[in-house]
């Protein structure tokens, strides 16, 4: 049976990306982006993750690969979000543990108490902003930077947890209308554009449906 052709481009690229310590100095991946899940090592951590397990690559890429994602002091608080820092090396972490049952387990009990911490205190301020009367950024409740992100995490590696429930009732909250400068709007009505700047096209605002930015995520 002839392989699809996409799968000799996903081993070209797993190749030349077998090894962190041959990847060129000075490119994307070793910069102050090595943090980040779309273009740092947590990111190409997932690509051997997956191959090694479905059979076509060896785990130790994957393990090499989160080995030089921790290296240095990961962020968190209010500069991580589910795709830098913390939450991002730790959804990488998981999903390995998933397949290698009892692994970095300990490494990843911290972190989940970091995440909660920081969940917590980012349902404190989205709490306080419905209350009075504001609208949201996209990036309190997105699925990359916000909230709907960190309650994907939370559904895998804690269901039960009584910050998932916490993440699951302001979810709710969002979808209630907001009343802002006297008319009713969707809660999540955002008064940026989609790109969460002021945008010339859209000067009073929207309402993102989309997956990744938008109330679609909530689904």
């Amino acid at each position: 049976m002839t392989a699809h052709p996409a799968l000799g481009l996903v081993d070209a690229i797993a190749a030349q990306l077998a090894d962190p310590d041959t990847v060129p100095l000075g490119t994307r991946i070793l910069s102050p982006d090595r943090q980040h899940l779309a273009y740092g090592p947590p990111g190409i951590a997932l690509l051997h993750i997956e191959l090694a397990a479905n059979g076509l690559g060896p785990w130790q890429r994957a393990h090499d690969w989160l080995a030089a994602a921790s290296r240095k002091p990961l962020t968190s608080g209010p500069d991580s979000h589910p795709f830098y820092g913390v939450p991002a090396f730790a959804h990488a972490l998981a999903c390995a543990a998933d397949h290698l049952p009892g692994s970095y387990q300990r490494a990843l009990d911290v972190m989940d108490g970091q995440i909660a911490v920081d969940v917590g205190r980012r349902l404190d301020a989205a709490h306080r902003r419905i209350d009075a009367g504001r609208l949201p950024p996209l990036a309190e409740f997105d699925a990359v930077r916000g909230l709907t992100g960190y309650g994907a995490y939370l559904l895998r590696r804690n269901p039960g947890s009584s910050t998932m429930r916490a993440v699951l009732d302001y979810c709710v909250r969002l979808t209630e209308p907001i009343t802002h400068h006297g008319e009713t709007l969707p809660g999540w009505w955002a008064e940026t554009g989609p790109s969460g700047s002021p945008d010339d096209r859209f000067p009073a605002g929207h309402a993102n449906s989309g997956m990744a930015h938008g109330i679609g995520a909530l689904s």
